[in-house]
């Protein structure tokens, strides 16, 4: 039975690279290979860079504190996404590099039914995910700029900076380029975050297919093949460790400007909800909604599946126990009980080195994000 075991990546590489994110050096002899580095500088330049100096133009200039805290969170979000954006341009070969061994390596290939049918059950489970938050992600920009339509005076769906000459003359063309940027931004951040999410992911299987492979260690037929067998276990299992290390360096900084920013963000948002009627414009307020849980889940999902990383690494002591050692020579359990004397430190991913990512870091932003928002509310009771 065929088991493409990087489906999901090859999907978020070919997106990636039509939203020029991904590096070029892999198909550099194509005539679009050549040219591919001014195409993606052009565009994200063009789309992501400048939009967002626009809205931070708008937000400096502006004198309404009600106005400022609407629209800072995508203003935040823009700057995460151009945090993201370098970081991809800078370490797509190194992913690439990743993604690559996983496929070819002989040491990664699936050797049984088992470990093929628990490989294709849970990439089917990410493809859902990708799919919930991708259509949620786009749901919301759609609600917010299908706003438009509700609202009494014509304006910007989401405002940005611009000469005050241009705002009668040219509201089309600018409200055009809005209809392009926005759906654009979001797609780069929702592409960059599954794809750092899917390392992870991927480093979650490669641990439960050794601790499969531990616990048939006892199925060998002499002590032999369980010496050369949990020989090839424990290179399989340095190899992800040092793979780890590369994928840190890979999602460090997204991770870390997302879930610093993400407090600020979320409590913006909700602020921005109770001053928004939804009678006036149901639109609004219901992009509103659907962006705050596109934004929770945006910090969720790195959270959870580098939880995963943990989880799954604490558990290959207990996959080891259960392979029947009992009835092994001497040495291979000498060997056995070494190794676990190893497994006790399990395999942690670190945002900028500063915290272990994982569903702890997730409750104390949102923890952050509600006292922001309860510091905010008594202000506006005081004055």
């Amino acid at each position: 039975m065929f088991c493409d075991k990087i489906a999901n990546a090859r999907f978020e590489i070919k997106v990636l690279t039509v939203l020029g994110l991904w590096s070029p050096a892999h198909n550099n002899l194509t005539y679009f290979g050549r040219y591919y580095r001014y195409y993606q500088v052009i565009l994200n330049i063009t789309l992501t860079f400048i939009f967002t100096l626009l809205l931070w133009m708008e937000i400096i200039y502006s004198a309404d504190i009600d106005y400022v805290f609407q629209w800072m969170r995508l203003a935040i979000t823009e700057t995460c996404l151009i945090v993201k954006v370098l970081n991809m341009w800078y370490h797509s070969q190194a992913a690439n590099e990743l993604v690559q061994e996983w496929d070819k390596s002989d040491m990664f290939a699936l050797k049984t039914i088992e470990e093929e049918k628990m490989w294709q059950g849970a990439q089917r489970s990410f493809r859902k995910i990708v799919l919930v938050y991708s259509l949620l992600s786009i749901c919301s920009v759609f609600m917010a700029l299908f706003s438009v339509f509700f609202m009494e005076t014509l304006a910007l769906p989401i405002p940005y900076w611009m000469p005050a000459s241009w705002r009668g003359s040219n509201a089309w063309p600018l409200f055009l380029y809005e209809d392009v940027v926005v759906p654009f931004s979001c797609l780069c951040n929702t592409q960059i975050e599954l794809f750092l999410c899917y390392l992870m992911f991927h480093f979650t299987l490669c641990l439960r297919m050794i601790g499969m492979r531990m616990e048939r260690l006892g199925d060998q037929e002499n002590d032999e093949e369980i010496t050369t067998e949990l020989g090839n276990i424990i290179k399989i299992h340095q190899r992800v460790e040092c793979m780890a290390k590369s994928c840190q360096k890979i999602i460090t900084w997204p991770v870390l400007a997302q879930i610093v920013f993400s407090s600020l963000i979320i409590c913006c948002s909700i602020y921005s909800i109770q001053r928004i009627s939804f009678s006036e414009n149901p639109s609004n307020f219901l992009g509103f909604i659907q962006y705050v849980t596109a934004m929770a889940l945006e910090i969720f999902l790195p959270c959870y599946y580098a939880n995963e990383i943990i989880v799954e690494s604490e558990n290959l002591s207990n996959h080891l126990y259960n392979c029947d050692w009992t009835g092994m020579s001497l040495y291979n359990r000498r060997q056995i009980f070494l190794y676990m004397e190893h497994l006790k430190h399990p395999i942690a991913l670190y945002a900028g080195g500063y915290f272990q990512i994982g569903l702890p870091v997730f409750s104390k932003t949102m923890n952050n994000a509600y006292s922001l928002l309860a510091l905010l509310a008594n202000v506006n009771e005081e004055e």
